[in-house]
């Protein structure tokens, strides 16, 4: 077949190009410079900065290689000028670090705090600050380990010196974020990475070389009084931060070892996260007369049921509380007690004991109990649970999962006997934690009906609000100073408080779910979605929020653990 005459006039030319552009003294290092420049970008800074950020580092890293290709296959086989390709290459590369950026900014998951700005300005300052800080780092704190006596300082000029530094810093950031937790874990890289906990969510920090993550690490169980040497097995104990000016900080520090290296928990004020009240968890007030009511039974089991780290611990201990516990004889059995509840006895479980965590829960039944609070439930305790007579004990038992209506499905798996397992229950807490809108710069809008119908929201309903994170100063948007640019201050507890009546129990004997589901909304007993809704509509939430919890991982789908497995880390 011939050759349009169009297209064979055209080779000649384009053949030359490539190779006048090939024997260039200065067009190949116009062509390399910005590839190998926004490379060491794409290696250097946004594939570190995703994995900061737990984006999708694959799929960001296959369409930074895309744009890679296209932008230099443009300059290399398109038939035009250099003059034309080589701008067109400027441009893809350009955009794909944008695209980049933008999208990054717009993620919740990066706080307003950390989100990158073309503001030279602020920029300057930033790095004018850090650079100062760097280089004026000292030693501040006095860390004192339980019964123990005050860390000593070490020499200036020694390297230990610079790692204690280094962890005073990172102390003082979890404080300025109001964080309550820090978390150094290693990476698969064979780094580790340093994670707060804010308002109940992780969030990375920074990332660390391996010597030095492990000599943080060294530092914080050095601090804590716990053994530098043992690299495997389990340690935790209390400390004290202190500070000049400023009030003592109460942490507790556990470490551990594994394949893949040590890590780290350190939980400030662990005490104090769980001496809440029931008239202090944030309930509504037919939520409050319920669980009252369900108090004052004194009899049969109640399941408190929430995801770990959604404020199980905090309610469990609340309903221990409300009961006299000098006039009763209260007791719990725990893996790790968080509080001393005064009056109350809190009898701790050892794993490495020969006595099974079932057998002790039937001990201390069988004392004849006024009240008994189960920190862990495994199937055999279950069924001790379900055997003894619970007509004149009141047994509280923290079942790990989402909802009521799944603690009840777990319950009755555990004891494998439906007649059982309904037969000596009174009742369900279940509560999940959002985060509460900052009140200091969150954002008042009007929904639309078609929201408002979606949400099954009131059509009155005239505001809602959203995050904000920014607030102006001198009619400038500047980052909020109460929540540090987050949205958000603190966490509120949404819950669904059910007693049980005999039609429920054969519902729950029938394992007919949707009865049941039918028998609270009958009883106008709220669920943890309708709760959350009620926070929606008073401001205290937003529709995201209870979104990004409503829907996020099932908790309940986990496998679980049994109590010699479960974690005696932060407070649930």
């Amino acid at each position: 077949m011939m050759m349009p005459l169009s297209i064979a006039s055209g080779l000649p030319s384009t053949l030359a190009a490539d190779g006048y552009f090939l024997v260039s003294p200065y067009k190949p290092i116009l062509f390399l410079a910005p590839l190998v420049v926004w490379a060491w970008v794409v290696a250097t800074i946004l594939d570190k900065d995703a994995a900061r950020w737990y984006f999708k580092r694959e799929q960001w890293n296959f369409a930074h290689l895309l744009a890679g290709l296209v932008a230099a296959g443009i300059v290399l086989f398109a038939p035009a000028s250099f003059w034309i390709t080589w701008p067109i290459m400027l441009v893809i590369l350009t955009a794909d670090i944008g695209i980049y950026a933008t999208l990054r900014n717009k993620d919740d998951r990066v706080p307003e705090v950390f989100r990158w700005s073309l503001d030279f300005e602020k920029m300057a300052k930033s790095r004018a600050a850090k650079a100062a800080s760097k280089k004026a780092r000292q030693v501040t704190m006095s860390f004192r380990p339980a019964g123990g006596k005050d860390l000593p300082v070490p020499e200036k000029d020694s390297p230990q010196y610079a790692v204690r530094a280094h962890a005073e810093t990172i102390i003082q950031n979890l404080f300025e974020s109001r964080g309550n937790q820090i978390e150094v874990v290693p990476t698969r890289d064979k780094q580790y990475r340093v994670l707060f906990s804010i308002d109940g969510l992780r969030q990375p920090v920074e990332q660390l070389p391996a010597a030095e993550g492990a000599a943080i690490i060294d530092f914080f169980k050095a601090a804590a009084g716990l053994d530098i040497e043992d690299r495997r097995r389990k340690q935790k104990s209390m400390m004290t931060i202190s500070q000049p000016n400023t009030t003592a900080r109460v942490a507790r520090v556990s470490a551990m070892g594994g394949s893949a290296g040590m890590q780290l928990n350190l939980l400030l004020d662990p005490e104090q996260q769980v001496k809440r009240r029931v008239e202090e968890l944030g309930l509504f007030p037919n939520q409050l007369e319920d669980l009252k009511n369900l108090v004052e039974e004194q009899a049969g089991v109640v399941l408190v049921s929430a995801p770990r780290h959604n404020g199980g611990t905090t309610t469990l201990y609340a309903l221990i509380r409300a009961h006299d516990a000098y006039t009763s004889n209260v007791q719990t059995v725990e893996l790790d007690p968080q509080t001393q509840i005064e009056g109350v006895r809190h009898n701790q479980f050892d794993p490495e004991d020969a006595a099974e965590y079932s057998t002790t829960v039937r001990s201390v039944l069988r004392r004849d109990p006024n009240v008994v609070g189960i920190a862990e439930c495994d199937d055999a305790t279950a069924k001790e649970i379900a055997r003894a007579d619970t007509r004149s004990i009141r047994v509280y038992v923290q079942v790990p999962v989402d909802g009521a209506v799944n603690a009840i499905q777990a319950w009755s798996r555990a004891v494998n006997d439906p007649k059982a397992a309904s037969n000596c229950l009174h009742g369900v807490v279940a509560q999940r934690l959002v985060r509460k809108l900052c009140t200091n710069c969150r954002v008042p809008y009007q929904p639309t009906p078609d929201v408002l119908k979606k949400l099954g929201l009131p059509p009155e309903t005239k505001q809602l609000f959203r995050k904000g994170g920014q607030v102006l100063i001198k009619d400038k948007p500047d980052t909020c100073p109460v929540c540090a640019g987050s949205g958000f201050n603190g966490q509120i507890g949404l819950f669904a408080i059910h007693t049980l009546d005999p039609e429920d129990r054969n519902l729950i004997r029938a394992n007919n779910v949707e009865g049941l589901k039918a028998s609270f909304r009958q009883k106008k007993q709220q669920s943890i979605q309708t709760s959350g809704l009620q926070r929606v509509m008073l401001g205290d939430t937003s529709v995201e929020e209870l979104v990004r919890v409503i829907q996020g991982p099932a908790e309940s789908k986990k496998k679980k653990p049994s109590p010699t497995e479960q974690s005696a880390g932060a407070a649930s």
